[in-house]
């Protein structure tokens, strides 16, 4: 039973990838630190924020569909800033296929909660 956005299970994966890609972009250059890092970092840390603020506004279903659009599109730019990162050769290719991986899937999950919402 859902009591709380932290029992949400795409919270949870979401939240898990924002803390390892805050560990993941301290390895980057440093001069990265203003570009990549600091986008990673906001866009990493907006999935959980923005479920988190859904929930409390579910309520209000053109709310709750809207902020969790918006979930999914930092997902993608996660995926994006991703990719960008394996290609310059900050993360490993593996590492980096299995994060975007992991992001498809948040994605997926995020659009099943925005259409089902009523089914949680």
């Amino acid at each position: 039973m859902i009591k709380s956005f932290l029992d949400l299970a795409v919270y949870q994966e979401s939240f898990n990838l924002s803390v390892e890609i805050d560990e993941l972009t301290k390895t980057y250059p440093k001069s990265e630190k203003f570009l990549l890092v600091d986008q990673s970092s906001r866009a990493s840390r907006a999935v959980p924020a923005l479920i988190a603020e859904a929930y409390a506004k579910r309520e209000t279903m053109k709310v709750f569909q809207k902020l969790l659009r918006d979930a999914i599109g930092e997902a993608n730019e996660m995926i994006n800033h991703i990719a960008f990162a394996k290609a310059k050769g900050f993360i490993p290719p593996k590492k980096g296929d299995d994060l975007i991986d992991r992001y498809h899937i948040v994605g997926k999950k995020l659009t099943k909660l925005k259409e089902n919402w009523k089914n949680y």
